[in-house]
Order: structure tokens, then sequence, then C-alpha cells
């Protein structure tokens, strides 16, 4: 008899029902929202920068916007990761989308997947479509300022020729005088 043998696992301690097989999932899918409510609150600050020309907070808060996509792509990973594992306990195949693994659970646990994937989803859409807004006006703001350069560039330029673009062309500064006391 082998007295150094491990003893086998608890069956509680495997995750042996749907419930358990499908909490990580819901884990990853919650701090999605999470992360993508974040996200959110950070593009509305964006957008206040924006409205304030305050280009300091709005380059950090780029910087804060990019650790959090870099945050949710990992999370997303999982996710897929998770999805797959739950699709394969189901029967749904490694390639099923949540509606899919979904619709093969019990109800209970089905209306709680698709809650949280519905909300995902719709905050997904919020954050692409304020993110769009976002651009647009950085875009308008970047024009504008251009525009303003272009404007004191013309006032100081001496030539007043255009290029084949329509700005006004200048080459170097001639700094000229003439001595007419000799």
């Amino acid at each position: 008899m082998n007295t150094h043998a491990r003893p086998p696992e608890s069956k509680q301690s495997m995750p042996t029902t749907l419930a358990h097989a499908i909490a990580p999932l819901c884990t990853l899918l919650e701090e999605s929202k999470a992360l993508y409510t974040a996200l959110l609150s950070q593009i509305h600050a964006r957008r206040a920068a924006i409205r304030l020309a305050d280009f300091a907070r709005f380059a950090l808060l780029g910087e804060e916007e990019s650790r959090c996509v870099a945050r949710l792509a990992e999370l997303d990973r999982a996710r897929a990761e998770a999805a797959r594992t739950l699709a394969v306990r189901v029967g749904a195949g490694p390639t099923a989308t949540l509606g899919d693994i979904s619709s093969r659970l019990p109800a209970d646990l089905r209306a709680r997947l698709d809650a949280l994937r519905d909300g995902l989803r719709a905050l997904i859409e919020e954050v692409r479509r304020e993110s769009g807004v976002v651009r647009q006006a950085a875009e308008q703001l970047s024009a504008h300022m251009a525009g303003i350069l272009q404007s004191v560039h013309s006032a100081l330029a001496h030539a007043n020729v255009y290029s084949r673009g329509g700005r006004i062309a200048v080459g170097a500064n001639v700094l000229s005088s003439l001595d007419i006391r000799s």
C-alpha cells in the first residue's frame, strides 16, 4: 500500500457545476464593465479638457486612457479564453459566441450572462460614440490651432507669396539694411 499517495481532491474544490464554471467569465465581464465605465469617465474628462484647450490635462488623460485600454485588451484575451473553456464545457464548440454559450445554460445562469453581456455591449457602444466625438473635437481644435499658426506665420512673412498648397510660402527671413551715411 502506498502511504505517500496524495488523497484525491474533493469535489467541492473542482469546478464541477456550471455555476462554478461560469464564475470566471462573469468576473471578467464585470471587471471589463468597470474598466469601460472608467474609460468613459476619462473620455468625458478629455472632452472637457478640449473644451478648455487644456493640452497638458488632455495629454495626461490620454496616457491614463492608454493604460486603461491596455488593461482592457488583457481582460479581453482572458475573457476569450474563459469563453472558449465554457463553450467546450457546455458543448457549444470553441468558437461559440457568448449568445451561443448562454443559450445552452440553465435559465438563472443564462439571465446572469445575458445581463452582463448586454450591459457591457451597451457600454462599449457608448464609449465608441463618445470617443468619436472627442476625436472629432480634437481634430477640429487641431485644425483651428493650425489656422491660427498660419495666420500668425503669414502676418510675419515678408514675401506674401503663396505656394502650390495655398499657403504663404516663407523662405529665410532676409534682414538687410542700407547705410546711408557714407
